[in-house]
């Protein structure tokens, strides 16, 4: 009879830790799967050495170093939460986040990228665990720590991408990230003998930590990045022989435009910047097949991903069916994608409860349609434009704009006036092309639906964004700040 599977991020460890083959590969240094469990046992007998424990929250603020995944596993043998932190983030974002989550602790790495952790921090009453010193160093020499996991047990926090206010921190469970990374390593391939798995995503966010578990839960040696660079990856995708890696739309350009030798064999990918079908094209081009994925942080990333084998036009859609067979997902009648499932988040940290349906559905905010192989996102609820009575994708205008030959990249927002939600496009103009507004207008006039076409077409020289773990978001709220300011000094046309 075969034995129950592991329902916890230690148990998963201790099952990867029979084999010798690599588990994490980080510049010129090789870790066995046994060798990364036998360190986070250690780290976790020093760490309960400092009186944290089951239920202690610690902010793990590293770039992608091995370090990362040994504090993650250690926590969760405690039964302690890891508060994932950006390197990107800085005093008022760091310290709001330690405050809020109740850290006993933050662990960094003085230097990185001349990053001024300790300036930053301040007197933030927390403990300093500096990895890549003697600090670090003396975890490791503790005993190892009994396991006090469970698959209850809550062991990561990941803070939300959203572009203004303060972000929340959902929490997930050990059993569900650990079913959640079995069903990703089936539906990725991460379980192919000869897989081998590039981390260029950062490890705070969802989706690259979803990436990381898969890969590790099908066995896959994990290539680690510490900061994404299109040429490093690259010789990374050369020298170790990557087979998949996962990324942005502008990260997977890049790193296809780099020329990895040989190529990579998959990639999926979710489109923050630009068309995916533009992904798709460049990817066939150079031997990789890629696809887009769907996922969020309160459902966890790589949720489900358009089929490998699909048209280049279906592998630039977001969905198709989960990779987990316990996963339902069900487009509500107003269009909002609802999801109940394993990979569905614990809750937030704090007071802020989940929205969820009477039959415990979680309403993810996302608009949706049905699809023959499972279903397709089409867009945020927050950016789905509602106009002329119908719901329209801001993607559609958008790609039919950057058609012309005078714009690189559009964003399309909606705002009230004249008693009616009026579209406004953003444009940023190609190098040396000046951008045209009335014949862009006119562009659309004649081959868009009247209640889609933009009022105006606006130049901006750079779109206004914001930093996540995953790549530039635009902060299409103060689009529609300027979208407003810009419709009141225009003249009626009606």
């Amino acid at each position: 009879m075969r034995p129950r599977e592991a329902e916890t991020l230690p148990g998963l460890l201790g099952e990867l830790a029979g084999g010798s083959r690599a588990a994490l590969i980080h510049h010129d240094r090789t870790i066995t799967a046994r060798e990364l469990a036998e360190r986070a046992a250690r780290v976790a007998g020093g760490l309960a050495a400092t009186g944290i424990g089951a239920g202690d929250r610690v902010a793990v603020w590293l770039p992608n170093r091995p370090e990362w995944l040994e504090l993650h596993f250690a926590l969760a043998r405690l039964g302690a939460l890891t508060v994932a932190v950006n390197t990107r983030f800085r005093a008022h974002e760091v310290r709001d986040l330690l405050e809020r989550s109740e850290a006993r602790a933050v662990a960094f790495a003085p230097g990185f990228k001349g990053i001024a952790f300790e300036d930053i921090l301040g007197d933030a009453p927390v403990d300093r665990i500096r990895v890549g010193g003697p600090e670090y160093a003396a975890l490791l020499e503790h005993e190892p720590a009994p396991d006090a996991s469970g698959p209850e047990a809550p062991c990561v926090a990941f803070t939300s991408s959203g572009t203004t206010g303060r972000p929340k921190l959902v929490v997930h469970a050990q059993g569900r990230i650990v079913a959640h990374a079995r069903a990703v390593a089936a539906g990725f391939g991460y379980d192919a003998p000869d897989c081998v798995a590039l981390a260029m995503l950062p490890l705070c966010g969802v989706f690259g930590h979803s990436s990381a578990l898969g890969a590790l839960a099908g066995g896959a040696p994990v290539v680690l990045q510490e900061a994404f660079d299109a040429g490093e990856a690259a010789r990374l995708v050369g020298r170790h022989r990557v087979t998949h890696a996962n990324g942005s739309d502008a990260m997977l350009l890049r790193l296809l435009e780099a020329s990895p030798d040989p190529p990579l064999r998959e990639a999926g990918f979710a489109a923050f910047d630009g068309d995916p079908r533009a992904v798709v094209d460049a990817a066939d081009a150079a031997g990789t097949t890629a696809y887009m994925c769907y996922g969020s942080t309160e459902v966890q990333a790589l949720l489900a991903h358009a089929p490998q084998d699909g048209t280049p036009e279906r592998r630039a859609i977001a969905g198709g069916r989960p990779v987990s067979p316990a996963t339902q997902v069900r487009v509500a009648a107003d269009g909002e994608l609802e999801i109940r499932g394993p990979s569905v988040m614990a809750g937030y940290l704090g007071d802020e409860q989940p929205n969820l349906t009477d039959d415990g559905f979680l309403r993810s905010g996302d608009l949706g349609r049905e699809l023959d192989d499972g279903f397709a996102f089409t867009a945020r609820r927050g950016d789905a434009l509602r106009l002329g009575g119908f719901l329209v994708s801001p993607r559609e205008i958008e790609a039919f704009l950057e058609q012309g030959d005078d714009i690189a990249e559009a964003v399309v927002v909606a705002v009230e006036h004249e008693g009616a939600q009026r579209p406004v496009a953003f444009a940023v103009a190609r190098d040396g092309a000046v951008l045209d507004e009335a014949a862009a207008l006119e562009r659309c006039r004649a081959s868009l639906a009247a209640f889609k076409v933009p009022r105006r077409v606006l130049e901006l020289g750079e779109l206004p964004a914001t930093d996540s773990p995953n790549g530039r978001k635009v902060q299409r709220s103060e689009l529609r700040r300027l979208a407003a300011e810009a419709l009141q000094e225009t003249p009626s046309t009606t």
